[in-house]
């Protein structure tokens, strides 16, 4: 990676061999990368069973162990023309007029992942992370709980075959 190529709209898909139970099996939306302020993503594969009341129909996501106590309600919408990422997040108070075309891909994650200067950087160039450019299967993603491994399935031999390897390996 180059060390100045910014991030920012990528996803990250933790290497097999992550064990960090906060991103293991993870796939994270990079929501801003520069080398001199860091990075700020979100976990998307990782629904949570919870409600958060002002937004009943929107699904909750663990963003990231940073600040887990802060609900942040997010748009991450798919864009033809070019194919890109729209993300967007806001601030309390919200309604429907206070955010025209961005209620379409609407995610509450609780945290958010976080990164310092040079920190990013410095795990890619160890293969902790894979960087992949996003596509809307993946934003759209319709089974978060298969979708680390399909990633795996599709990127290689060899991590297909790591990806397979159990959690606990003692009970295999």
């Amino acid at each position: 990676m180059n060390a100045d190529a910014n991030l920012t709209g990528s996803l990250l898909v933790a290497h097999p061999s992550l064990r960090d139970p906060n991103f293991r099996r993870s796939i994270v939306f990079v929501s801003q990368h520069s080398p001199e302020d860091g990075a700020m993503g979100f976990v998307l594969n990782r629904p949570i069973d919870t409600e958060v009341n002002e937004f009943a129909d929107v699904p909750v996501y663990y963003g990231g162990p940073v600040d887990v106590g802060q609900m942040l309600l997010t748009s991450l919408q798919w864009r033809e023309n070019p194919s890109m990422v729209a993300f967007r997040a806001f601030v309390a108070p919200v309604d429907e007029e206070s955010m025209p075309g961005w209620t379409h891909g609407l995610r509450v994650f609780a945290g958010y992942s976080g990164w310092t200067p040079g920190q990013l950087e410095s795990e890619v160039a160890e293969n902790t992370w894979i960087v992949i450019t996003p596509t809307r299967e993946w934003i759209e993603m319709k089974n978060p709980g298969h979708a680390w491994r399909q990633v795996m399935h599709a990127a290689s031999p060899l991590l297909h075959l790591l990806s397979e390897e159990p959690d606990d390996p003692g009970l295999n």
